[in-house]
């Protein structure tokens, strides 16, 4: 016996669900083409090695991977930058810089179910390919925020990092980068304690001090930090400065024009190929993040191709919506439909119907063979308010019989009147 639930960890959408997810999905792409980007399709499956060479512990773990009928080690996308990167380098090098991408679609990791969590689920999302500027990470950033504006989704806060700073600090410390990738992933995963304990062993006082003080937060100020940073000594690096100065610049930036963005410099995200700035989205009534993304400016290069700096986010569709509990679609369009009476006259209805569908009106062909008065109370059920009757005499007079069904009006309207007629009354 075939079962008819999905299976564990997905989900159908039908209905007002689907429309819901639709809106969102039409809310972001009227954002970010207004920002020039043009929309990317690459394939649900794609090979192992492409999400596992720089995808970090989390996401290598929970991966949908099997060997193909070719003897291929292939994955269901887990997310969507990889896939980007390998569009780009396959098809895009020739283009002008930066390339500006967005997506939508779904993707798959095998977590534990749970509320916000599911092992399908949907992404939308950008990646500029081709650009290091402070520019770049501001223009990603304010389309992020516009989005969130466009759904007049309340109450988000936008947390930023720069995970540099702890790329740089860990290099004065000579780890391997299977250390760096372990301790960003406990610093991830919220284990903080576990760092210092294992840093305590190997770092210098001062190195480490520094360490703690921004993975818990007890450092706010970029004065105070670049100061600290500075007091290193023979250790200290211009670049590490000058990844502080980004991360505060920006913030500085976007806070003019009232942007909820907040600096936390213990913030880290689990995929392992951010080298730069990066940030998320989060929002009181739920204890998971809804949006994040960051920059990649080795993952071109890692691939094999040229030094390509690069930055993206990806939002959480789902997400949004177990936020946007009360979301509505409006709906304010009157639904019709088409009465033939009999089939004598199913011409004349699609006659009809064609120039309905011509000067995009929606409207909908009955199909049920019953009587009209048996008809209404069904097309009641189905919120279909207005009902086009076409018989012989319509036919012959061509005309059609409008009944408005919340007012129990009917009248009688030639074809050469009819655009016009329902216009006014939808």
């Amino acid at each position: 016996m075939v079962s008819y639930e999905p299976l564990r960890g997905m989900k159908d959408y039908f209905g007002e669900d689907a429309e819901k997810i639709r809106y969102l999905e039409e809310k972001f792409i009227k954002i970010v083409k207004k920002f020039g980007y043009m929309e990317a399709i690459t394939p649900i499956l794609e090979e192992f090695e492409l999400f596992a060479l720089k995808g970090g512990e989390e996401l290598r773990k929970t991966m949908y991977t099997f060997i193909d009928k070719g003897g291929r080690e292939v994955a269901l996308r887990p997310e969507f930058t990889p896939s980007m990167v390998r569009l780009f380098l396959n098809s895009m090098q020739h283009l002008p810089k930066p390339v500006r991408l967005y997506y939508s679609g779904t993707v798959y990791r095998y977590d534990e179910p749970q509320f916000g969590r599911y092992r399908e689920f949907r992404q939308a999302g950008i990646e500029m390919l081709g650009e290091y500027s402070i520019n770049a990470d501001l223009e990603v950033l304010s389309i992020l925020w516009e989005f969130f504006k466009e759904i007049n989704l309340e109450n988000v806060t936008i947390k930023m990092n720069n995970i540099a700073i702890y790329r740089e600090l860990f290099s004065f410390l000579k780890l391997s980068e299977d250390q760096e990738e372990h301790l960003l992933h406990l610093i991830d995963k919220g284990n903080k304690d576990s760092v210092i304990e294992y840093l305590s062993k190997i770092a210098e006082p001062k190195i480490l001090n520094i360490i703690k003080l921004i993975l818990y937060n007890s450092i706010s100020k970029e004065s105070d930090l670049i100061g600290m940073v500075k007091d290193i000594g023979n250790s200290y690096s211009k670049d590490l400065e000058s990844q502080i100065s980004r991360l505060f610049t920006i913030y500085e930036m976007l806070s003019k024009f009232n942007i909820p963005i907040k600096v936390d410099l213990s913030l880290v995200r689990g995929l392992a190929y951010y080298t730069g700035v990066i940030f998320e989205v989060v929002h009181p009534s739920v204890n998971f993040s809804i949006a994040g993304g960051g920059r990649y400016d080795n993952l071109v290069q890692l691939y094999g191709g040229p030094s390509t700096p690069s930055i993206g986010f990806a939002i959480g569709v789902e997400r949004v919506l177990a936020v946007l509990q009360n979301l509505k679609i409006k709906d304010n369009e009157r639904k019709m439909v088409i009465v033939p009476l009999d089939e004598n006259v199913m011409d004349y209805a699609l006659k009809v119907l064609f120039l309905l569908h011509e000067n995009d009106i929606p409207v909908i062909l009955n199909t049920k063979n019953v009587s009209l008065s048996k008809l209404i109370p069904n097309l009641l059920d189905t919120n279909i308010n207005i009902v086009i009757i076409i018989g012989e005499n319509e036919k012959k007079e061509n005309k059609v019989s409008i009944k408005d069904l919340s007012t129990r009006q009917q009248n009688s309207i030639s074809l050469n009147d009819l655009l016009p007629y329902i216009r006014q009354i939808i």
